[in-house]
């Protein structure tokens, strides 16, 4: 593994150790609530749904239930939410400058004890710049980022994660919290995006975990 120039030595361990504990076939739950509001205007989102992965990434998800402002959602409106999420934009999906596969992207500073900083020039929703911590074992325990790209009408933004051992030997996000101002017209506006994961089961194939959903 070549690291980038003037990385800190200790990214090496830990994009190893997240590849070592991001194998295999996983169903969780997903739990996400979306509010957004400007002036007199409002919306709030209650999404439930059931997501496989392989390897860290999404295969397919099952919306459980999905509410918009209190309402259950149409049939198209689930259609099109598993159809973006089992099909993610690649320029929104958080590149995680800890996988080896984004060094690239990224440049590194030390952040201090058991930190380290990163900045990227790729400009889209699934870049930014911020940093990580890890633990003694080299697993990333959080990470805060601000998009390079931000969603329509907003002007500010920042991402934070939790993550966690969610099942032995497999570390995943368990709570994801999005932050975003800007303004819709002549009125200033805040958005917030709360993603929590649970109920983690780990699957021999994928033909079972999607079976599952």
């Amino acid at each position: 593994m070549t690291l980038p120039a003037g990385a800190p030595p200790a990214l090496s361990q830990i994009a190893q150790r997240f590849a070592e504990t991001s194998r295999g076939v996983v169903v969780c739950q997903l739990h996400r609530l979306f509010d957004v509001h400007a002036g007199f205007s409002s919306r709030h989102e209650d999404l439930m749904m059931n997501v496989a992965y392989d390897d860290g990434a999404i295969v397919k998800v099952h919306v459980t239930s999905y509410s918009i402002d209190g309402k259950a959602a149409g049939a198209s409106d689930v259609a099109s939410v598993e159809q973006s999420w089992s099909h993610p934009d690649p320029t929104s999906t958080f590149a995680a400058p800890f996988d080896a596969r984004n060094f690239g992207a990224y440049k590194y500073t030390s952040g201090g004890a058991s930190a380290i900083g990163f900045t990227s020039n790729v400009r889209d929703g699934g870049h930014g710049d911020g940093s990580f911590t890890y633990d003694a074992q080299y697993n990333v325990v959080s990470y805060t980022y601000r998009p390079s790209a931000l969603p329509p009408h907003a002007s500010s933004g920042e991402v934070t994660d939790a993550r966690a051992e969610v099942l032995p030997g497999y570390w995943a996000s368990t709570q994801e919290t999005q932050a975003y101002t800007g303004h819709y017209g002549p009125f200033a506006g805040a958005g917030t995006v709360t993603l929590s994961y649970a109920n983690f089961r780990r699957f021999p194939d994928v033909a079972s975990a999607l079976s599952a959903l």
